[in-house]
């Protein structure tokens, strides 16, 4: 019966797997657009080097104060070998760059890069006689997995780190772990046995405390060696602060355990034992660290990379300028988050919306799983017959403290988003996966099920949703064939997330705001005679800063566009704004031309019963439409095109 449970656990839990794949390949079905820097902290800049496509740089990348935060090894060997490949298959002639793969490549890197959390938690629980098939179903059936790891978010690479080095600080302590562990379990049988006796049963025989400490530590040879070990967790620390900068957060507990987890005193042999362990982290550390700064220096342009290739030139190159112009993006990061000026536009939120919003919101069967644990842990807290074993160190108190600890540091800085706590769900499935499995079953129970099931459709499908088929389509505006003149595009954006320009996948076509073709530096593109792209982000803009902006793009003295170009203007806005572009104007209209489903934007709730007649297009009134369609109409991206109204049509109307 076991081993059948077993056999229906690997099925279950590859069958997940590639549904996690199938996510990549079928991006129309998880077409959420969950936070800007799935695009902008890697795939956007990189679509640029490698591509030559216009992009947006965002401030992250740029050399201007404190200098730039992003390291690219992490994009580069996922992203960037993914931009790779399709590049080469493209040239090829395999197949075609588009919308589409430019994003199922990077999504399918991102996907592989997260099987390494699987792997790792896979061999967590069976150095700790977990059920590693249950662990690795609730991971790969949370939508945290199924969303955010299927993205290109760089906290995905995070994630699998942090996993990484909770697997190789158990398999280093794994004798001592699984001896407290028996070593508790036996008392907690003994403590019941005397609670029995005084109710009249027969008590069971106490375990000496030679039997308490009967399970031997395994031989030297079985353990992994300290300082291998040592070495891959240097490299792993400094590779994930680079990544992530908040990286440290994760790995303070079991990097911690790791070094002073045997020592049960405090003489000269712990001390020593303590150093060593430190040394041998050092040089892992210090090799990374020297590859990731020389790589970050040589890519923002801060450090030639002849100095590097020239042993002479270096060592005369050796001196305090050297170190000035070298570029640590994790040290920018501090830097620029330490002020909370920086962080305002971002952002800023309560202390606790960590722990009240983010985890619920991510977790909640798992969150409440931990609070019963709490309040069972604080019940036995005043039992002083259980005083010794609450001191003892346990892998369940370690992976609590895993848990935990992240969440209060992270609560420290004012800005907080869901993704930052992702890795928390490695020691979460350690902890409660056997809590939300089915009895003798490989399937998870119902409650935990509708719960993913509701967070992938929101967050995976529906969350501001149209805004990438939206970004294909207007590459088809752009680039039509051109009948007379060419054409200057202004797509203005209001109230959604950043436009990906890379998805337009155009080069030298894409123009700043307000740009002036007749300008020297734009000289180049007049005689190819090209549409050319203008992309206005309004974010969260009132109505009248994006009116004010169509008059200025409209206006030939605010947006000069010389001959042969002509101008057209499209809007694009979530269906809950509708109200803003039924209007009747003097100057110009709004039509309706495209819409995209589903579309959700959380910023603009959609209004459920809309009541409200559309004067521009009377056939678009919501009071014509029949339930379904106005649902369906309601949680939309609208596109509208802007028309200049005429004398004539104002006669003709009248």
């Amino acid at each position: 019966m076991t081993s059948s449970i077993i056999d229906m656990g690997a099925k279950v839990w590859l069958c997940l797997v590639i549904l996690r794949f199938m996510v990549c390949f079928y991006p129309g079905q998880m077409k959420g657009y969950i936070h800007p820097d799935q695009f902008f902290q890697t795939v956007e800049p990189l679509a640029g080097d490698i591509f030559g496509f216009d992009h947006l740089r965002t401030w992250d990348w740029n050399a201007t104060s404190p200098g730039p935060i992003r390291n690219i090894l992490f994009p580069y060997a996922s992203v960037g070998a993914s931009f790779f490949a399709l590049k080469q298959l493209s040239t090829s002639g395999y197949i075609d760059i588009s919308g589409y793969t430019l994003q199922a490549f990077p999504r399918l890197a991102m996907t592989a890069a997260s099987l390494i959390a699987d792997i790792a938690v896979y061999k967590t629980a069976k150095s700790l006689d977990l059920n590693p098939w249950n662990c690795l179903t609730i991971l790969a059936s949370s939508y945290a997995t199924l969303a955010f790891h299927t993205r290109t978010f760089t906290n995905v690479f995070e994630c699998a780190l942090f996993a990484l080095v909770l697997m190789l600080v158990v398999m280093s302590h794994k004798d001592d772990l699984l001896q407290n562990k028996r070593h508790l379990e036996g008392n907690t049988s003994n403590t019941k046995s005397d609670n029995n006796r005084h109710v009249g049963k027969r008590k069971t025989k106490p375990k000496s405390s030679i039997e308490k400490q009967a399970v031997p530590h395994a031989a030297t040879s079985s353990s992994p060696n300290e300082a291998l070990v040592g070495f891959c967790l240097g490299f792993i620390v400094i590779l994930g602060s680079f990544c992530r900068p908040t990286f440290p957060a994760f790995f303070i507990i079991p990097i911690s355990f790791w070094i002073t987890g045997s020592v049960t005193s405090g003489d000269i042999k712990a001390v020593w034992e303590i150093f060593k362990r430190v040394a041998y982290i050092v040089p892992g550390a210090f090799m990374t660290f020297v590859v990731c700064v020389a790589m970050d220096s040589i890519y923002y342009g801060t450090l030639d990379a002849a100095i590097l290739n020239n042993p002479t030139l270096l060592v005369q190159n050796l001196n305090l300028d050297l170190l000035h112009n070298i570029t640590i993006t994790p040290l920018n990061f501090i830097k620029y988050n330490i002020q909370n000026s920086n962080l305002s536009p971002h952002g800023i939120h309560p202390r606790i919306t960590h722990f009240l919003v983010n985890v619920p919101m991510l977790f909640l069967p798992l969150f409440v799983c931990f609070l019963k644990d709490a309040v069972s842990f604080y019940k036995t807290w005043h039992d002083r017959s259980l005083a010794n074993e609450i001191s003892l160190i346990t892998s369940h108190k370690l992976f609590v403290l895993m848990f935990l600890t992240p969440i209060m540091l992270l609560s420290l800085i004012p800005h907080q988003e869901p993704r930052y706590i992702l890795p928390v769900i490695v020691p979460l499935v350690l902890l409660y996966s056997d809590s939300l499995m089915k009895p003798l079953s490989s399937i998870p129970k119902m409650y935990w099920i509708l719960f993913n099931l509701i967070g992938c459709i929101i967050f995976g499908h529906f969350h501001q949703g149209g805004l990438v088929p939206c970004m294909e389509y207007l590459h088809k505006v752009a680039t039509r064939p051109i009948d007379n003149n060419p054409t200057s595009f202004h797509f203005v954006f209001f109230h959604t997330y950043m436009p990906p320009q890379h998805l337009l996948h155009l080069q030298d076509q894409i123009l700043p705001p307000f740009a002036n073709l007749s300008m020297e530096k734009y000289q180049h593109i007049l005689p190819k005679q090209e549409n050319v792209v203008t992309i206005h982000d309004l974010m969260g803009s009132d109505q009248l800063t994006m009116f004010d902006r169509v008059d200025k793009i409209l206006s030939d003295t605010k947006t000069v566009t010389p001959k042969p170009y002509q101008k057209e203007i499209y809007v694009i806005s979530p269906a809950s704004l509708d109200t803003i572009f039924c209007r009747l104007n003097v100057k110009y209209n709004f039509k309706l031309i495209n819409q995209f489903t589903h579309h959700l934007s959380m910023e603009d709730p959609p209004e459920w019963f809309p009541s409200y007649e559309c004067v521009a297009q009377p056939d678009r009134s919501y009071s014509r439409m029949n339930f379904g369609d106005t649902f369906q109409t309601m949680l939309s991206l609208f596109v509208y095109k802007v028309e200049p109204v005429t004398y004539l049509d104002n006669v003709a109307k009248s």
